[in-house]
């Protein structure tokens, strides 16, 4: 946010970066730790957004499992994964999102300074199985349109 009686000043940056079509680098520390940000227009703000050092991506080469060589996707896959992918789009709500993880641990703390014993049972190991990718595909494109007659 701009400093008293620097209104103009910040007009004038964002007015300039958005038809400009640049963003500004820059660094900041928060929890004390140095983070690269970018700034960019958005409406009449500056938006900030971190972004990563060199050093703490890691390259495609380094990841195990990941395949070398992507198979052959055929059109009739290709055709129902974006109708899936239409059929599950909306308009983003930022107001339906919410750090459940915080959530849980503040329920936790709050539980546990009433004095209840909290105990978690150890999880049990996934299997994997092999999904047949069409089958998948039909059936969430399925539950996909039933969601959206529900909320018609």
């Amino acid at each position: 946010m701009p400093d008293k009686g620097g209104a103009k000043a910040y007009a004038l940056l964002v007015n300039a970066m958005r038809e400009t079509n640049k963003i500004a680098l820059g660094r900041v520390v928060l929890r004390q730790k140095q983070y690269l940000v970018a700034l960019r227009p958005a409406g009449d703000a500056l938006s900030m957004a971190t972004l990563y050092y060199p050093d703490e991506v890691v390259s495609q080469d380094a990841l195990d499992g990941l395949p070398r060589e992507l198979p052959e996707v055929g059109p009739r896959e290709l055709a129902m994964a974006r109708q899936l992918i239409e059929t599950l789009s909306a308009d983003f709500e930022p107001s339906k999102y919410h750090d459940e993880y915080r959530e849980k641990v503040l329920d936790l703390i709050e539980r546990k300074a009433e004095g209840e014993e909290v105990v978690f049972a150890p999880r049990e190991a996934e299997t994997l199985r092999v999904v047949d990718l069409m089958a998948a595909l039909e059936a969430s494109i399925a539950a996909a349109g039933e969601k959206g007659q529900k909320s018609a």
